[in-house]
């Protein structure tokens, strides 16, 4: 096979650019030319380079996504090179030496190998700029980096670091620094999650004063309603038997500490309705003991639906979300079992559960069965107490973080402040300071302790939503109870119950209620007026002594939202819809040339909750049907979509492309007059998302209907983030009428990257031996 060179006049440099071509070897004439300064040989098959060396001016080098299991000894040669690439490759080490001539080196991406140490003559790299080594084997950081003081972004995700050097922020100058999923205990993931100036404050704060050892755990109970995770969270906390009557059954989340030993427990509740499910992904977190908590009694064996709804459910949803999780699984209602049936059924689940993992080839860091045990506490500090389980269970921190902590406690505690726990941010740091002496602490170290707290769970800030950024939420359980008040499975039944004074305190009127709910049961909406009279009614149930000013701070006005409508937007779980009249008559007369006011006119507010939607025709009837000439991609995901993405995703881009029609399980956006349909089809083996648009009339079309449908895959992307253990593949259905083909995309790797491929004008299907133009398959 022949290729042909290109210098291309308007780069300065000459390059090359042979990506996916399925090399297996460097073709000779690449070789022989030594005047290339660019050289693009990622996603192909090579397993060496030999002769590279030989490429005297190379200063760019893309060898990612190829199958070297060695490093090119032949990249010691390259003495211009000043951007290398080996991301994606299976290298397991680095030979001495190599760096010594690449003093020109400014960026090396390493990220997706199997490395677990760097050469010391990296050290002689003074111009290195960037280095990537995520995705790889490395325990310790390597001490050759602490010399690269010209190095400014350092990506080291996905390792398996337990502790980083001081010297790496207090004498290095980065300005990007990323470190997730690891095991740290210096410092804690959760100090690191708020990133560079954070990380630079806890070192300085331990450079100033003594360190303390912390041990807490977060622990997660999740399950099916009514499978007794409450009884079991409040019989341990409170160290008795608690039972729990159906009525009192947890709605939303409910949270607890209590002390086993020399360990703190955080317990968190969750409810198990599937409505209460779409607000999970706002408090789970990574490095947590999950209880899964399993009802024995109505777990029936031989019927596979059964295991889905009461264990798979929740197995497969954890293992996206946070597939490192420790899982221990409870079985609850034994007594109304014969001995031997809670045997059989113990392992029955046991083998189910190992055979979805062995399916979907995943694992959860541990999985721990206790469905036939009684001593549940045992088992927990057993679990929590071995290294390989919880290897950062043991976190140091500054002596100021613990201090500040029992302040705001004792703030929390406090007779003057209020009941809800909701405080703002300067208020907190005057009660805080009036409390104890902290003369070191400021507005900055608070926020830095405040953002570690909030990670473990013990408070809740959202300093990333710009309308709380200035509010804390000292009871976490007071904001769930917050939620719960829109978010429940009996919330028609809630409206119902609406009393008259309350009505009336509103201005509204019983007739106004069933419009409301014929609303919420057709459409999935509600409007403010029902969002209000929903609240005021909760908060007069609830032992508060003063509820007019929080009533104010969580609904707002027309103009601003309140509290409890930001959560709720910012989170995906709604989306506001404002209706205008089409026409103002008292509108001024518009005149060409001269300015134009825009009065605001009244606006009837409604909230879109997409997890109440029914199947609805609308929006079929709009889309018209399927055609045999429409353009479409799927996006496949496995294990399988998570519980609440597609709602998330219509609400996110709903509000991107306000002309929209929305049901149960697809969604029409329209842009430009252009029609897009986007539906669901989540069963075993076969979930995907299907992106579907109308063929376009004009060649000069096809660039604008890309762009919408990359914009819709770019949001998608984003969400897909939030699950770690989420895989997803695009492709594209050959269009032959009957052919099962699909040809498959490149990966999505930074912006442009999809347009930048190479492609032919043609593409010859494989199965169905037609050809099709290329502009009906990919962007």
């Amino acid at each position: 096979m022949k290729y042909t060179i290109k210098s291309k006049e308007v780069l300065p440099q000459r390059q090359v650019d042979l990506s996916l071509k399925r090399l297996k070897v460097i073709p000779s004439e690449v070789l022989l030319d030594t005047r290339i300064q660019i050289l693009k040989l990622d996603r192909n098959k090579l397993r060496s380079v030999s002769q590279i060396g030989c490429l005297k001016e190379l200063q760019i080098l893309l060898l990612s996504k190829n199958e070297l299991n060695d490093f090119p000894l032949e990249i010691q040669y390259l003495v211009h090179l000043e951007r290398l690439e080996l991301n994606q490759n299976k290298i397991e080490a680095i030979p001495s030496g190599i760096f010594l001539n690449l003093k020109a080196l400014k960026y090396l991406k390493l990220s997706n190998n199997r490395l677990s140490d760097l050469p010391k003559d990296l050290s002689t790299c003074s111009e290195l700029q960037y280095l990537n080594l995520a995705h790889n084997l490395f325990t310790e950081i390597p001490k050759s980096i602490l010399t690269l003081m010209s190095l400014r972004e350092l990506y080291v995700d996905n390792n398996k670091l337990q502790k980083l050097p001081s010297d790496l922020f207090l004498s290095l100058s980065l300005k990007k620094f990323s470190v997730s999923y690891n095991h740290l205990k210096e410092p804690p993931d959760e100090v690191c999650a708020g990133g560079l100036k954070q990380i630079q404050s806890y070192f300085l704060q331990l450079q100033g004063g003594q360190a303390r050892e912390e041990k807490r755990v977060k622990v997660i109970f999740i399950g099916t309603s009514l499978a007794g995770k409450t009884t079991i969270s409040r019989s341990l906390s409170r160290g008795k038997i608690m039972p729990v009557l159906e009525e009192d059954r947890t709605v939303g989340i409910e949270i607890s500490e209590f002390q086993i030993n020399d360990f703190t427990f955080l317990f968190w509740d969750f409810a198990g309705h599937l409505e209460y499910y779409v607000t999970h992904h706002v408090f789970i977190t990574p490095h947590a003991l999950v209880i899964l908590v399993v009802d024995l009694h109505r777990y029936q064996m031989d019927n596979i639906q059964c295991f889905i709804d009461l264990v798979g459910f929740w197995i497969n949803n954890l293992l996206m979300r946070v597939p490192d999780s420790v899982v221990l699984t409870v079985g609850t209602h034994k007594d109304l079992c014969h001995p031997e049936e809670v045997e059989l059924k113990s392992r029955d689940i046991e083998e189910k559960i190992c055979s979805m993992l062995d399916e979907h080839k995943a694992s959860l860091l541990h999985f721990i069965n206790n469905l036939g045990e009684q001593n549940l506490q045992h088992h927990i500090l057993n679990s929590v107490r071995k290294v390989e389980l919880f290897p950062n269970v043991i976190k140091t921190l500054p002596i100021v973080y613990k201090t500040v902590e029992l302040s705001i406690i004792e703030v929390t505690q406090s007779e003057d402040s209020p009941e809800h726990g909701i405080m703002d941010l300067d208020h907190l740091l005057s009660e805080i300071l009036l409390r104890n002496d902290h003369s070191d602490l400021d507005k900055e170290l608070l926020k830095d302790i405040l953002r570690y707290l909030h990670r473990i769970g013990l408070i809740v800030w959202y300093e990333d939503i710009k309308s709380l950024l200035n509010t804390v939420f000292l009871k976490p359980s007071f904001l769930i109870t917050v939620f719960k008040m829109l978010v429940r499975h009996d919330l028609a039944k809630q409206l119902e119950r609406i009393p008259a004074e309350v009505l009336v305190s509103e201005r509204s009127f019983k007739r106004d209620v069933l419009k409301w709910l014929e609303m919420l049961r057709s459409k999935a909406m509600l409007r403010l007026q029902a969002i209000r009279v929903l609240v005021k009614h909760q908060l007069e149930n609830l032992p508060l002594r003063d509820t007019k000013d929080l009533f104010h701070d969580l609904l707002g006005n027309l103009r601003e939202d309140g509290k409890l409508i930001s959560l709720l937007v910012h989170f995906q779980i709604c989306m506001p819809v404002r209706n205008m009249k089409d026409l103002n008559p008292r509108a001024q007369e518009f005149v060409p040339g001269n300015p134009w006011s825009v009065r605001s006119l009244p606006k009837e507010m409604c909230y879109l909750f997409p997890t109440y939607l029914n199947t609805l025709m609308e929006v079929t009837e709009r889309w018209g049907g399927d055609h045999s000439e429409d353009i479409y991609v799927r996006v496949y995901f496995s294990p399988q979509i998570p519980e609440g993405f597609f709602q998330r995703l219509m609400v996110k881009s709903c509000s991107f492309y306000t002309t929209h029609w929305v049901e149960k399980g697809s969604f029409l956006l329209v842009n430009n007059g252009k029609p897009l349909m986007i539906k669901e089809n989540n069963q075993r083996a076969d979930s995907y998302l299907e992106i579907r648009s109308r063929r376009p009339k004009k060649p000069n079309d096809f660039g604008p209907l890309w762009d919408f449908k990359l914009t819709i895959l770019s949001i998608m992307e984003k969400l897909c983030k939030q699950w770690p253990g989420l895989f997803y593949f695009i492709r594209t259905p050959c269009r032959t009428v009957g052919c099962p083909e699909e040809f498959e995309w490149p990966d999505i790797e930074g912006p442009g990257s999809v347009f930048d491929m190479n492609k032919d004008d043609f593409k010859t299907c494989e199965t169905c031996c037609n050809t099709v133009k290329m502009e009906l398959l990919l962007p």
